[in-house]
């Protein structure tokens, strides 16, 4: 069975203005990809108090992070369907959009809120929340024969350019 492809987006902060720092996405066979993103020179907006949370420092996303363009192009080769799901689809969008814009496209799908429970008010990286959407969309379809085990959340390897 096919899960639906779930997006989450980390934020350099709060702000309006923030910027996308890291990404996961699920396939619909339940695998998860996740990467940094490298700011673009006119990002600069930050937020200290949230490297707690999500544990990544600016100098990380420099020397680690992949362009928005690298993103963009593994982001859409593994799409499968003109529709993701967020469990905040809003903010989502804006940090999408934002990465699209730095290659001045716009994007070929949509993001819509998914129907799985929130997280309480916990604040988990991006790869925890689709690991956590995947998991509350098997157990609500009873999707026996559907893993999301362990491995699954651990990402694919990232092809380097």
């Amino acid at each position: 069975m096919n899960a639906p492809q779930f997006i989450a987006i980390d934020a350099s902060s709060w702000e309006d203005h923030a910027h996308p720092i890291a990404i996961a996405w699920s396939l619909s066979d339940g695998r998860i990809k996740t990467t940094l993103i490298q700011p673009e020179d006119d990002w600069d907006d930050w937020d200290y108090a949230l490297e707690d949370i999500h544990g990544i420092n600016q100098d990380t996303l420099y020397q680690r992070g992949e362009t928005c363009w690298s993103v963009i192009r593994e982001l859409e080769g593994d799409l499968h369907a003109s529709r993701l799901y967020a469990d905040q689809a809003a903010p989502c969008q804006h940090l999408l959009e934002r990465i699209y814009d730095a290659c001045q496209r716009e994007p070929s799908f949509e993001v819509d809120a998914t129907d799985t429970p929130s997280f309480d008010g916990q604040q988990l990286p991006c790869d925890e929340r689709v690991y956590a959407m995947l998991q509350a969309w098997a157990e609500q379809h009873g999707t026996e024969g559907f893993s999301t085990a362990d491995s699954a959340k651990d990402g694919p390897d990232w092809p380097q350019d």
